[in-house]
């Protein structure tokens, strides 16, 4: 299995679980601007560092494939 394979694996699950147990981990702590904040964590901060992971693993990934090719 490539690594890019499994790091997108791994992005996935992890994004999954951050999404999935948010609202159970999360559902005893207040409210943040009005909103409960399971609802902040999972349909706000893991896509949010879904993204960032994303980008910083593709930036990595094509630049040591431009540094293969010089």
């Amino acid at each position: 299995m490539s690594l890019l394979t499994k790091t997108s694996l791994i992005l996935t699950l992890s994004y999954f679980s951050l999404w999935c147990f948010g609202p159970l981990w999360l559902s005893e702590l207040g409210n943040w601007y009005g909103l409960p904040l399971w609802f902040w964590f999972s349909c706000i901060g893991a896509p949010l560092l879904l993204i960032v992971s994303l980008s910083l693993i593709l930036t990595r990934f094509f630049g040591t494939a431009a540094e293969h090719n010089d």
